[in-house]
C-alpha cells in the first residue's frame, strides 16, 4: 500500500465545521445526525467547547447520498 502524502490526507479529512458546510447542514441539524449515529467522527478529542471532531470525506459523501 502506498503511503499518503500530508496533502492527500488533508484532502480526505474535515473538521466538524467543514463537514457541516460540506453536507449543507446547520450546526443543530448536524448535531442531530451525530446523536442518532447517522454520522460518526473518525477521531474525537477534548471535551465540551474544546472538543475536536474529525470526519472522513468518504463517510460524508456516503452520508450525503443517504440524505438525498
Amino acid at each position: 500500500m502506498m503511503k499518503m502524502t500530508k496533502e492527500e490526507f488533508l484532502e480526505k479529512i474535515m473538521t466538524r465545521r467543514e463537514a457541516e458546510n460540506y453536507v449543507g447542514l446547520t450546526s443543530v441539524a448536524f448535531q442531530h445526525h451525530l446523536r442518532r449515529g447517522n454520522i460518526t467522527p473518525c477521531k474525537e478529542f477534548g471535551s465540551k467547547n474544546g472538543k475536536v471532531q474529525l470526519f472522513w470525506k468518504e463517510d460524508l459523501d456516503e452520508f450525503k447520498k443517504n440524505l438525498e
